[in-house]
């Protein structure tokens, strides 16, 4: 195991850290049942009701696919409800993931705050909400970092997220914004940053497994892969400051 010295010199230095195997397979199933017992409350004529691990299997992201398009208010609700969950609070807060963090912002664990609690669910060729190159920094307008955590396994179909390497090092990029927004698309899925700033940079795919989690800092410009697979990509994600 890496100590302390070593973790944060990786994160200064890439602008992101991976903890290889922190999280605990009870974890990730409590997220995932809660996910699915919220879908269910909101489609009990779903075919999975009675199936044991159902997000194993790809006609039950078909069936959310569909439900998803046809509706639009409901799959909503199933969304907002699950970003409060307590096993999302309870792994985002556990005593491993408060312990990097304070060691990657230099803090106590006892310092730390966070903000934007999330269970992403991407599905297959989503452009709506499929996320451009930015900074968090964008977004929450703090220094820290970002916690990523995927809960099923990442596979290069299903869209592994991108870093530009080092971006980091240059700081926060002033944006301006002159366009009138239609919201046909969320905001970060037009990528603001100019072409220049862009093309100064390596792009690098991360990869990393169910289990592990990524930190990274939020003036790293990244993206989000994209999802030519069958099933939804399930994560979860905050930011944490000091």
């Amino acid at each position: 195991m890496e100590n302390h010295k070593q973790i944060l010199k990786k994160f200064e230095g890439d602008g992101f850290y991976i903890a290889k195997n922190i999280i605990k397979e009870k974890q990730i199933t409590s997220i995932l049942e809660n996910i699915c017992q919220v879908y269910f409350k909101n489609n009990p004529s779903s075919k999975f009701l009675k199936e044991k691990k159902p997000w194993n299997n790809d006609l039950f992201h078909e069936e959310i696919i569909k439900f998803r398009d046809e509706n639009q208010n409901e799959f909503s609700e199933v969304y907002d409800i699950c970003q409060s969950s307590i096993p999302l609070i309870q792994l985002i807060t556990s005593e491993r993931i408060s312990e990097i963090c304070a060691i990657l912002l230099r803090c106590q664990p006892i310092e730390l705050s966070q903000i934007g609690n999330m269970v992403r669910m991407d599905t297959p060729n989503d452009v709506r909400n499929k996320t451009a190159w930015h900074q968090e920094m964008q977004f929450v307008r703090n220094p820290g970092l970002v916690l990523w955590i995927p809960i099923i396994e990442i596979t290069d179909d299903i869209g592994m997220l991108h870093v530009l390497e080092k971006s980091h090092l240059d700081g926060e990029i002033v944006i301006e914004r002159n366009e009138i927004r239609d919201y046909t698309t969320s905001r970060v899925s037009k990528c603001e940053i100019p072409e220049k700033i862009l093309e100064k940079y390596k792009e690098k795919v991360i990869k990393i497994n169910k289990g592990d989690a990524l930190f990274f800092d939020t003036k790293l410009i990244h993206s989000s892969g994209d999802n030519t697979s069958k099933r939804i990509r399930l994560t979860c994600q905050t930011r944490f400051g000091n």
